[in-house]
C-alpha cells in the first residue's frame, strides 16, 4: 500500500515527540521607498507558514522510523500535514471534546480578510489567535488564525470576523472547516532533516518545513 500524499496527521505530525518548535509566518513582500522618504510594502505572493521543529530524544530505532517517513517525501516533492503543536485546539476547548464531531463550513466571505462560519457547536467560544483549517479545491489547505475573538450563536453561526492571513481567492462558501489540529500542507525543506545522537541509545531529529498551497 502506498503512503498518502500528503501524509496524514495521524501518520506523521501526531508521531513527533516535539521538544521545541518555531511556527512563524513568512511574508513574501517587496519594499520600495518614495522620494518623500516613505517606505512602501506590497505582497509578491501569499504569506506562507514556516516551521522549525526539534523532536525530543527517542530510541535510535524510533528516530530512524521518523526519518524514513521524512525521506519518503523525496525532498520537497511530496508533502505532510502539520499543525502548530503549541495550540492544537482552541484554548477554550483544550482537548477538542466540546467541538466534537461538528462539521462547520465557510459562510459569507466579505473579502479575503473577513469571513463568517456556520455549523459550529452552539455557543462555541473561539478565543483570539485560534487556528483553523479550510480544505478548498478538494486538496488544498488554508491555515489561518482568528484575529478577533468570537462566540457562535444559538444556531452555531459565527458572524463575520477578521482572520489572518488573507484567504486564497479560490476559497468558497461551503468549504469544510475544522478547529481540531488545524493543519497546512507542508514540504520538508530538502536537506534540513537530520538525527543527532543523544547519548548511547537516543537520537533527536530536527527539520524545517514550508507551507505550500499546491494541490
Amino acid at each position: 500500500m502506498s503512503l498518502a500524499n500528503p501524509l496524514a496527521k495521524a501518520t506523521f505530525a501526531d508521531q513527533l515527540q516535539i521538544a521545541d518548535v518555531k511556527f512563524m509566518p513568512q511574508w513574501q513582500q517587496q519594499m520600495s521607498a518614495t522620494g518623500g522618504g516613505e517606505t512602501l510594502y506590497s505582497d509578491r505572493a501569499p504569506m506562507r507558514w514556516m516551521a522549525d521543529i526539534t523532536c525530543g530524544p527517542q530510541l535510535h530505532a524510533d528516530a530512524e522510523g521518523i526519518m524514513a517517513l521524512i525521506n519518503s517525501r523525496a525532498g520537497g516533492l511530496k508533502t505532510v500535514l502539520i499543525y502548530n503543536p503549541k495550540l492544537p485546539y482552541p484554548s477554550s476547548d483544550p482537548d477538542g471534546s466540546t467541538f466534537g464531531a461538528a462539521t462547520p463550513v465557510v459562510g459569507t466571505i466579505t473579502d479575503q480578510l473577513h469571513v463568517a462560519f456556520t455549523g459550529m457547536p452552539i455557543g462555541y467560544v473561539i478565543p483570539l489567535g485560534t487556528y483553523f483549517q479550510i480544505i478548498f479545491g478538494t486538496s488544498r489547505y488554508y491555515l489561518g488564525q482568528f484575529a478577533e475573538p468570537r462566540t457562535a450563536d444559538g444556531a452555531g453561526a459565527v458572524a463575520s470576523v477578521e482572520i489572518t492571513p488573507a484567504l486564497p481567492a479560490s476559497v468558497a462558501a461551503g468549504d469544510a472547516v475544522t478547529l481540531l489540529k488545524p493543519s497546512g500542507k507542508f514540504r520538508i525543506v530538502p536537506n534540513s532533516a537530520y538525527p543527532s545522537t543523544v547519548g548511547a541509545l537516543h537520537s533527536a531529529i530536527t527539520f524545517s518545513a514550508e507551507q505550500t498551497y499546491g494541490a
